[in-house]
């Protein structure tokens, strides 16, 4: 088991303690929606305003991280309570939000059974970093986002997908983008 598995472990063990709304987010959620590309972190998301306590549950556990404010390191974990992103003084927010929390699914990853986004979230997720990151050729969003639709297209909620564009406030920009890559969303 490699050292990132065993650490997802124990984060998803001190989280599900606690009690907290999360999810495997990025592109260790891609992996289990069926993206392969080696995982080199797990990037986590939590229900917003809970960033601190966690780093609180982990110091109490005698497990150091590193946080800026906004992220929180650990052994190859990475946590956040907001992935909102912005390009050009728009702001797209990205949170944990209960549609989201109700979309969670429980599924393998690394050996630890964790919650993971919807295919839906994880696809929305990329494609806004995708229109967001446009410039910089060496991220997978794209990639990532092109396997996401070829593996998923057929179970995708679209009309969730649409409300999800919505509540990111970027449905005009996603919804060319998704067209262009052959997931064209309702009307």
């Amino acid at each position: 088991m490699s050292l990132i598995a065993g650490n997802l472990g124990a984060v998803q063990r001190l989280l599900d303690t606690a009690g907290l709304s999360w999810g495997v987010c990025a592109g260790a959620a891609a992996y289990v929606y069926g993206v392969r590309r080696p995982i080199a972190n797990v990037d986590i998301l939590l229900a917003p305003g809970e960033l601190r306590l966690v780093r609180e549950l982990l110091k109490e556990n005698r497990r150091t991280a590193q946080y800026d404010g906004r992220i929180l390191l650990w052994r190859g974990i990475k946590i956040f309570d907001d992935l909102s992103l912005s390009m050009d003084g728009q702001r797209y927010p990205f949170l944990l939000d209960e549609p989201m929390q109700s979309r969670l699914r429980r599924l393998f990853l690394l050996g630890s059974k964790v919650l993971v986004l919807s295919p839906e979230d994880v696809l929305a997720h990329k494609a806004l970093l995708s229109f967001v990151t446009s410039d910089c050729p060496e991220k997978y969003h794209g990639q990532d986002l092109a396997n996401l639709i070829k593996f998923q297209s057929q179970k995708l909620d679209l009309d969730y997908v649409l409300k999800r564009v919505r509540l990111c406030q970027a449905e005009a920009p996603l919804r060319a983008l998704l067209a262009e890559v052959g997931l064209p969303l309702p009307a």
